[in-house]
């Protein structure tokens, strides 16, 4: 235990020594100003004050009041509480009563000066006098050794006023930044700095606070009616004034232990602005408090907003203390930094998208009811480390049929991140032989780890009976990548353009808001262009042309081009997902009960209603399909386009054919076996190079329309009424944009895993049969008549199944 204080002695301006020093039968107008006397005086000595014990009359006035020093009294255990923390009290005896007396007044009736502990010197005993004084640079840099890893080379000095002791606010007087050199700092704010967006310039200011000793608030913002932000303006905390003092200090007199109005109307500011570019600019600055600013070992009692990113022991390093003007001085310009760098990085252990109250239990009720009406029904639960929910993945049988058909082009619709939505609703989308988007899936994904995405991906492929897409189209996102890799090594993965383009609504709204035509130009960069030559044309002149050339987002995107740019990708089958999802968002269609103030029930409950009116639209459009017979055309290809198409990938195919009258074939080429054309438009130069080997009757476009979207292209079409070919080669009309893609060889479906490969013989044919019932089940139950169709026929097959097992013998269960 560290010996005791020696008694003080306090010198001030205009007072005397000992009328700062409390003694018996000093008297205060009231205890809240007995509590500031006392707070003076130990800042003078150097140690914090706790109010401790109050006592009071039945009508709530209070007659008696102890105040102690900070150090008072012992910690709880480390093991108590939510958040222990170390044992800092030293059971110091320092202290003062006051009681109040007959004259209305608070008298002091008990003071104890002795600590049990040492004391920080007090700042009276520097004179930080001038930065050339050496001496006192000296004395700054001893007294606030704690500081000096956070500091540069400059000095604050500060000029408290005549009635210090007085003041409620102590040290309220004009700090000014008198150092040499500051202005070279690049932590230090200046006029014309850039940074990327109002994020990024928070962040640097706030960094450049916690250097400085003082906490930020965000002041002004001026948006366009967009939504953008285009002017910003940081303030110290103390920015501003208290509400009418009068009336503060009256209601403070009948308040339990009011708290003072901290703030000083301090003009330290910095103000930032979009600019064309997208960037935004420093416009003003103002360097200058008038408040005394803090010190870092004193910076656990003030509320630091920038402290939320120190990381583990540099929070800890923060002392105890009182708050108090604070002089920096360093010496070395790389340790002043290093407790700042990567401060930002830090992020605590927890979810990205916290639950909220009752979502988890509403969740598995829904599910469960789910499972009880449709055994069939496939759901699955991952909790963390924590044993809290990270992810769950649900799916009905009709999801699983659509998949059979449709599933081998998958999307993870992840716009909860672009859109405004309460909860991360992940559903798995793909496009159905209507070229509408349908639904395989759905999942509520909290934690977005590498580990809960394979978790996802290894769910869903046991919920689709082992069938795994062929293309995966996702967000960017490393972990998704590396679990995609791991989980479904044979499967395609690329970043969806569409996810792409929500994602360029986001960074880049402040263009997309100020011209007019910038959305025009950078739909037609990210969709229409077709070879790689006239894709780098365009992103060049639109970097150029809406000068975007610094923002670090575009240039990142650029970067990775050839993980989301359809150029790059063309020799790929993507059924053409992009236009079903700019169309409708099936995700934005339930936006409204994803928010938090909804009821997770009546979300899910609202999602199956949704699902079932697609899906009731999905069967008209089968039946008007079958039944619909209109004027047939009178080209022949094209009355084979509309005897296998449906109505919405024959008006694509029509449109095409339509085309390919206008086009010029010429340049006639010979290769071996093939055959070679160049097909172009009239009025454009751009040519097109058609193969076509008759003896395979193997037609290829430069154009990859058929590979990348399944109908053939219009060059294709004109080569082949060139070349007096009528129809279509069957290899080039795709069954899942047919208007018999749902029906199914039920034979051919035993290459498909169940998840069945450690069962028995009997179990795996029981398993194979009841995927393959399962789906004549989920077809059959969309009429009544294929209903009553396969009731009536169940009554037959039971019996043929009993006739066969009654003439063979029943196998021997093989030896697990």
């Amino acid at each position: 235990m560290p010996e005791a204080a020696a008694q003080p002695t306090i010198s001030g301006e205009g007072t005397s020594e000992n009328s700062l020093i409390p003694n018996l039968g000093m008297s205060f107008e009231s205890d809240e100003k007995a509590y500031q006397f006392y707070c003076f005086y130990a800042r003078e000595m150097g140690f914090g004050v706790r109010k401790h014990l109050v006592k009071r009359r039945s009508n709530g006035t209070v007659y008696a009041r102890t105040f102690c020093c900070y150090k008072e009294g012992f910690c709880r255990t480390l093991t108590e509480g939510k958040k222990p923390r170390p044992d800092a009290r030293t059971g110091c005896g320092a202290h003062i009563d006051v009681r109040l007396l007959d004259d209305d007044k608070f008298h002091v009736t008990e003071f104890q000066a002795e600590h049990n502990h040492d004391l920080v010197r007090k700042p009276s005993e520097i004179q930080l006098e001038s930065v050339d004084n050496s001496v006192a640079a000296g004395k700054a840099r001893k007294w606030y050794s704690s500081g000096e890893h956070l500091a540069r080379k400059f000095v604050l000095k500060t000029y408290f006023s005549s009635d210090f002791a007085n003041s409620p606010h102590f040290g309220q007087g004009e700090i000014k930044l008198i150092g040499e050199n500051v202005d070279n700092e690049d932590w230090v704010p200046k006029i014309d700095m850039e940074f990327e967006d109002d994020d990024e310039a928070y962040e640097f200011y706030s960094n450049y606070a916690a250097r400085i000793g003082f906490s930020v608030r965000k002041h002004l913002v001026k948006r366009r009616t967009s939504g953008l932000v285009y002017s910003r303006t940081y303030v110290c905390h103390k920015e501003g004034q208290s509400r009418k003092s009068n009336e503060l200090k009256k209601d403070q007199q009948h308040l339990r232990g009011p708290k003072p109005y901290d703030r000083t109307g301090c003009a330290s500011s910095m103000t930032i602005k979009i600019m064309k570019n997208g960037r935004y600019r420093v416009t003003e600055v103002e360097l200058k408090h008038n408040h005394p600013l803090v010190i870092p070992s004193k910076a656990h009692l003030f509320r630091w907003r920038w402290r939320r990113g120190l990381v583990g022991a540099q929070a800890d390093s923060i002392g105890s203390g009182d708050i108090r003007a604070a002089a920096f001085v360093s010496s070395d310009n790389t340790n002043s930094s290093s407790m700042f760098d990567g401060y930002t990085n830090y992020a605590p252990v927890k979810h990205i998208t916290e639950t909220l109250p009752g979502d988890v239990g509403a969740m598995l009720q829904y599910v469960q009811e789910k499972q009880e009406e449709d055994p069939s029904f496939y759901y699955a639960l991952h909790l963390d480390q924590n044993e809290r929910l990270s992810c769950i993945f649900w799916a009905d049988a009709k999801s699983m049929v659509d998949f059979e058909c449709f599933g081998d082009v998958l999307c993870l619709d992840t716009t909860y991140k672009y859109r405004d939505f309460g909860r991360p609703f992940v559903p798995f989308v793909g496009v159905n032989n209507h070229k509408e988007t349908i639904s395989f899936g759905a999942a509520m994904m909290y934690d977005e780890t590498e580990e809960s995405f394979k978790w996802l991906f290894e769910t869903f492929k046991a919920a689709m009976c082992g069938k795994q897409p062929n293309v995966l189209l996702t967000d960017r996102s490393d972990a998704i990548s590396n679990a995609v890799a791991v989980v479904w090594p044979g499967t395609t993965h690329r970043i969806c353009v569409w996810h792409m383009y929500n994602d360029a609504i986001k960074h880049l709204n402040f263009i997309f808001q100020g011209s007019t035509t910038f959305a025009k130009d950078f739909s037609r960069c990210m969709y229409d262009v077709e070879d790689v030559e006239d894709f780098m044309l365009e992103w060049t002149n639109l970097v150029e042309k809406y000068d975007l050339s610094r923002n670090s987002w575009l240039t990142k995107l650029y970067e990775d081009r050839e993980k989301w740019c359809l150029v790059y990708g063309r020799q790929t089958f993507y059924a053409d997902i992009k236009s079903s999802l700019v169309k409708e968002s099936f995700t934005g269609k339930l936006k409204d009960h994803l928010c938090s103030e909804r009821n997770m029930l009546d979300f899910c409950k609202h999602y199956e209603r949704e699902l079932n009116e697609r899906r009731h639209v999905e069967l008209e459009a089968d039946f008007r399909a079958c039944h619909s017979y209109g004027k047939m055309p009178a080209s022949k290809i094209m009355r084979q386009a509309a005897n296998a198409y449906t109505s919405a990938v024959l008006k694509i195919f029509q449109s095409e054919f339509e085309l390919s009258m206008d086009l010029m074939v010429y340049n006639f080429d010979h290769v071996q076996a093939t055959y070679i054309y160049k097909v172009k438009a009239e009025d454009n130069t751009k040519e097109y190079i058609v193969s076509f080997n008759p003896s395979d009757n193997i037609i290829i476009c430069s154009c990859r329309k058929f590979d990348f979207m399944g109908i053939q292209c219009r060059h294709v079409l004109k080569v082949l009424d060139i070349i007096n070919i009528k129809e279509l080669p069957l290899q080039y009309i795709l069954k899942r944009w047919t208007k018999d893609a749902k029906n199914m060889n039920l034979r051919s479906m035993h290459e498909i895993e169940v998840g069945c490969e450690n069962k028995s013989a009997l179990g795996k044919r029981y398993s194979r049969l009841q995927y393959i019932c399962n789906r004549v089940a989920v077809r059959a139950a969309e009429t009544d008549e294929s209903y009553a169709f396969i009731e009536t026929l169940s009554n037959e097959l039971m019996n043929q199944v009993c006739n066969i097992q009654k003439r063979t013998p029943p196998e021997r269960p093989q030896a697990s």
